[in-house]
């Protein structure tokens, strides 16, 4: 006997026939979501490599089996796809989880539906939810949720592109005044939200009069050493630091300015591209700093223990979409790739490194 059944209702005027089981659809979704929990452990030990796919490729081919066929059993030894690394991911499917469910349960009159039934109306979902004038990164998100826990694809999907060229046509907008001590540090240091709001005075080390490290828990759980020089950057932090030690503080931030609505992370782009034109301007004027910047590299690389394999050399060359996009609003699509580097290193913190505190000494060459 069948421990689902099908049931009748009337959905826009038309009799459908929906498959319904014992538990609710939500209590199915939120036990396999949890059991995708892996904390603590890093990504990238999951990964397969590239010979070893190539390998399976080659052999799945010449046994006769079709694409799809091949792609659906790579998509099932590619582990780390179908697990959750960090709690604050985690927590963020789990709210699109129960939100998708409730949407299900106000259009079918019933919460218990099946996983089969319910991944029939993704795509609808998603497209309501892009019809309110959601922004592709919550969109993205969404999407992301549902297809890690019904084990499908973003890309069988239709969806909104998720790329840094699309930016929103005011990004000040939403700013405010109780946000321009926010803003501004933002500005200065490129971090994140999150990083923003729990920055401590302890975390800013002075180096010299023109150098200071930022130390900062970034996406999943990084610990990241910002880098900044001048002699700007570094009188507004020790005055930001004064005015905080003045309040008894141990945060840079207060929590009304850690949670304004403003658009911090435009300011952390903008902070990314001041970055870049500057030790572009500087390499421009001393080609001698063009070696110190590519050692400095070199040593970060080498003290995290990573192989640096591009050719820093060979400039970035931005390709398809990406490209198009910056085209379109008339930004450059060839970059210095030292100066990228750089602040890929340095600023952003997408060098996917793990730095420990104790490990880390500040040092005057860097």
């Amino acid at each position: 006997m069948s421990k689902f059944k099908i049931v009748n209702r009337i959905i826009d005027g038309k009799n459908v026939e929906v498959e319904i089981g014992n538990n609710t659809l939500q209590y199915v979704l939120t036990n396999r979501l949890t059991g995708m929990r892996f904390f603590g452990t890093k990504k990238h030990k999951l990964k397969i490599k590239n010979s070893i796919r190539r390998a399976n490729i080659k052999n799945l081919k010449h046994k006769g089996f079709s694409d799809e066929e091949i792609e659906k059993f790579l998509d099932e030894i590619v582990i780390y796809k179908w697990r959750i690394f960090t709690e604050s991911s985690f927590n963020r499917y789990l709210k699109v989880i129960k939100r998708f469910c409730k949407y299900l349960a106000a259009k079918f009159q019933t919460s218990h539906l099946t996983m089969f039934e319910a991944e029939k109306y993704i795509q609808e979902y998603i497209d309501v939810r892009e019809a309110r004038g959601l922004s592709a990164n919550t969109l993205n998100t969404d999407l992301s949720a549902l297809c890690k826990v019904f084990g499908r694809r973003t890309i069988e999907f239709r969806h909104p592109p998720h790329h840094g060229a699309h930016l929103k046509n005011n990004s000040t907008k939403y700013n405010t005044e109780t946000g321009e001590t926010t803003r501004d540090v933002a500005l200065t240091t490129g971090l994140r939200r999150r990083e923003l709001g729990h920055l401590k005075v302890d975390d800013i080390k002075f180096i010299d009069f023109e150098t200071v490290h930022i130390f900062s828990v970034g996406k999943g759980g990084k610990h990241n050493r910002t880098v900044l020089k001048g002699i700007v950057a570094v009188s507004k932090l020790k005055e930001y630091i004064r005015k905080a030690e003045e309040k008894g503080s141990d945060f840079l931030l207060t929590k009304a300015e850690a949670r304004v609505p403003d658009a911090l992370h435009y300011c952390r782009a903008i902070c990314a591209q001041n970055t870049y034109y500057a030790v572009l301007k500087e390499m421009e004027n001393d080609p001698a700093k063009r070696a110190e910047y590519i050692q400095k590299i070199k040593d970060e690389f080498k003290r995290c223990g990573r192989k640096l394999k591009e050719d820093l050399n060979k400039p970035y060359c931005l390709r398809g979409y990406n490209k198009k996009a910056a085209e379109s609003i008339n930004k450059p699509v060839v970059y210095d790739r030292v100066a990228a580097m750089y602040v890929s290193l340095f600023i952003m913190g997408f060098a996917f490194f793990v730095f420990k505190r104790a490990k880390v000494q500040p040092s005057l060459s860097t």
